[in-house]
């Protein structure tokens, strides 16, 4: 006997609720380091790849749409990486691999919410 999973609704619902959740402190800790400048980032490049994947997660409600994110967020991490700081100072002059191990072990904890999520079984009736 296999357990029902979650549906479609409550999956886009969870994964953009934790999307929100990351980015909201994302951007507390991003307004709290910008002071001290770009060189102490990597939390929020930590952020930024545990969250946005969640966000293309809650567009498809699937393995795929989770998978594209991680790409996206890929993507993503290396412009800020390399050209944030012409953007307002969003990232440092260099490519600085503290930021991308950051950035890395935010996906790879992503990936690891996400494999969690997709085995979820619901409780049994007591």
């Amino acid at each position: 006997m296999t357990e029902p999973r979650l549906s479609p609704t409550k999956t886009r619902a969870l994964s953009l609720g934790l999307f929100v959740f990351v980015a909201v402190f994302a951007a507390i800790v991003w307004s709290l380091l910008r002071p001290y400048g770009s060189v102490y980032f990597f939390p929020v490049h930590f952020l930024v790849g545990l969250g946005l994947p969640f966000l293309f997660y809650a567009l498809g409600a699937n393995r795929a749409a989770f998978l594209a994110g991680l790409g996206l967020t890929v993507i993503v991490l290396v412009l800020f990486n390399l050209w944030g700081d012409q953007v307002g100072g969003i990232g440092p002059r260099v490519f600085d691999w503290a930021h991308a191990v950051a950035g890395i072990l935010g996906m790879l904890l992503a990936y690891g919410v996400f494999r969690l999520s997709t085995r979820v079984r619901q409780r049994h009736a007591r």
